[in-house]
């Protein structure tokens, strides 16, 4: 441990190192990776530099025990379905949330044909028909479940034919560890 050489270097000891103070108003729920690069980009060579690696090195191993002990696994309990999807809406995942959708089903209320597409963002995963007063479910859609999503990559559903307004969706989820 270097040694404090002066009255301020013994303040800063004592309040925690500048990585803490960056760091102390978030939990380890909170906290993501890029918020651990940004204040751990530059660490300059001097005596404090010694603290405020150790510090990183805490929190890193700290959030690394939160996170990476069932990473990539689903969360028991998690199990949900998101009802009453309309046009032009979907399902997206928050910070530091990763959703694995398992099933979908899409419904036409009205008395005319509807097309529609599903897709993640943008980029179109499905386009097909739904028949007058039916649905379309996973079975009809094909082989693209289970389906993960993470921030950034949302489950969207568009009419591009028919009565948008007739239209409704069902999706059923759970949540993954990321």
């Amino acid at each position: 441990m270097p040694l404090i050489r002066s009255e301020n270097e013994l303040v800063d000891v004592i309040r925690g190192t500048e990585i803490r103070q960056q760091l102390r108003n978030q939990s380890l729920e909170e906290l993501l990776p890029s918020s651990i690069n940004t204040v751990g980009d530059r660490i300059f060579p001097d005596d404090m530099a010694i603290l405020d690696m150790e510090a990183l090195q805490q929190i890193v191993q700290a959030w690394r025990s939160t996170h990476a002990v069932a990473y990539g696994q689903v969360i028991p309990n998690t199990g949900a379905i998101a009802e009453g999807i309309a046009d032009g809406s979907g399902l997206e995942p928050l910070d530091n949330q990763v959703i694995e959708i398992v099933a979908m089903s899409c419904a036409n209320g009205g008395a005319t044909p509807m097309e529609i597409t599903v897709g993640v963002g943008d980029l179109v995963i499905f386009a097909g028909a739904v028949p007058p007063n039916g649905t379309l479910t996973s079975s009809e859609i094909g082989a693209i479940f289970p389906l993960t999503l993470s921030k950034g990559l949302a489950l969207k559903f568009n009419v591009t034919s028919g009565t948008g307004s007739d239209f409704s969706a069902k999706v059923g989820y759970s949540y993954r560890l990321l």
